[in-house]
């Protein structure tokens, strides 16, 4: 870093030069208003004359330090770094099998005995005790919904503490939570499936019930940050083959059809959508076997735009304004291909990488991979920020405020690290 700026550095060093020599120039004159007003009878004219004038010489020092600048920002952006430095660590004794999520400005760490709430500095503010063996987690915004697949327990949870626990009457398929902590709980009941809105003491506030026979099997659902709107992917297996429809469900006073809330249904042939999500409340999105559909919002959302992903998508990630597929490689020295779209379908990424990883996700506005040994950090156009390998078993890489920053959570505390 220090040779970047030396250019920097002998300009500055020029211009303090000058600074000096016009500290002297005032000891020369009893009034140093007369200086700078420019009267004739105290002004140096020996730059004029030399055809740099001060203030353009000030000017043109100006304008190349702020190019040197902007050159270095420009570089260290693009600048892959294949190393870190470890800036802060906080130990921890948590028992194998705690799980990590990050929630606000702290972390979550849960498991099948309980949760806690801990500060980026790994100071804890706040635990809470239950009993789920398997536990799953989902988020929206500062919310999250823990509940126990298969089994009847939900709690629901901010960065303040647990705002809700309740037991349901059937078995919790899925679940979704929005901003305020309602709950969309898909619930087995028997051949059918109900899916139920649930208030933070589990009230329900309104529930609908599919059929195999009629609807279809629910593959997948996501709720919208406040709790109006439902989307439903349903699949249905024909006579050879399987077909889906993508439902959406709106519990505003508003609806007509208040008996089903179904505000649209859109039809697919041969195709499964086995995610769903509300990437905005004004972007829902479909991710099926071959690509991914967007759809209008309103009193009847219809299909907006169909993309298509070349290859078979191993993995997916998305935020507000990207959604990236990880596929198989063609290439016979790189393993993986990635592409990343806005929700226009525009391509913003297109690469490959041969390292392997166990997770991959959106955070902060970066694309970040994990496999427990070794980290990567790729931005949305498809800058490859960080590779490296670490000394240590991560169990969630994630991002915090700054450039080059981010933290490892392991079993043996957090680490917040540089990248270098």
């Amino acid at each position: 870093m220090k040779e970047r700026f030396h250019n920097l550095i002998e300009l500055l060093s020029f211009r303090s030069m000058l600074d000096d020599q016009e500290e002297e120039d005032w000891e020369d004159y009893d009034l140093k208003e007369d200086y700078v007003s420019g009267d004739d009878e105290y002004a140096d004219d020996s730059l004029s004359y030399a055809g740099l004038s001060p203030r353009v010489l000030t000017g043109a020092i100006l304008v190349l330090a702020l190019i040197a600048v902007l050159g270095y920002v420009l570089m260290s952006h693009r600048h892959l770094y294949t190393g870190y430095t470890v800036t802060d660590s906080y130990e921890a004794d948590d028992i194998v099998g705690t799980r990590y999520e990050k929630l606000g400005s702290g972390i979550v760490k849960y498991g099948s005995d309980g949760v806690t709430f801990v500060t980026g500095r790994n100071e804890t503010q706040w635990s809470s005790a239950y009993t789920i063996e398997t536990p799953v987690t989902t988020l929206c915004g500062n919310t999250m919904l823990i509940y126990e697949q298969q089994g009847y327990t939900v709690e629901v949870l901010d960065d303040t503490g647990v705002l809700g626990s309740y037991q349901t009457d059937l078995p919790i398929l899925r679940a979704e939570v929005a901003k305020n902590g309602v709950a969309a709980l898909m619930l087995k009941d028997g051949s059918d499936t109900r899916i139920r809105l649930a208030s933070i003491d589990g009230t329900t506030l309104a529930e609908v019930r599919t059929t195999l026979e009629d609807q279809g099997y629910p593959m997948a659902m996501d709720l919208s940050s406040d709790a109006q709107n439902l989307m439903v992917s349903l699949a249905r297996i024909g006579s050879g083959t399987i077909d889906s429809s993508i439902v959406f469900y709106n519990f505003s006073s508003a609806v007509q059809t208040a008996d089903s809330h179904i505000a649209s249904s859109t039809e697919y042939r041969d195709e499964v959508f086995p995610y769903v999500c509300y990437a905005s409340d004004k972007t829902p999105v479909a991710v099926g076997d071959s690509g991914f559909v967007t759809f209008t919002t309103g009193k009847e959302p219809k299909e907006k735009r169909s993309v298509d992903v070349p290859g078979e998508i191993l993995s997916l990630f998305l935020d507000e304004e990207h959604i990236g597929f990880v596929m198989a490689s063609d290439s016979m020295t790189e393993r993986y291909h990635m592409q990343v779209f806005n929700y226009s379908g525009k391509v913003t990424a297109d690469l490959t990488f041969s390292s392997g990883y166990s997770e991959v996700k959106m955070d902060s506005g970066e694309i970040l991979l994990n496999d427990s040994g070794h980290i990567m950090a790729f931005t949305p156009d498809g800058v490859a920020r960080l590779d490296t390998d670490c000394d240590r078993s991560v169990s969630e890489f994630v991002k915090i405020p700054g450039f080059r920053k981010y933290a490892l959570l392991t079993n043996s505390g957090m680490y917040r690290i540089r990248a270098e």
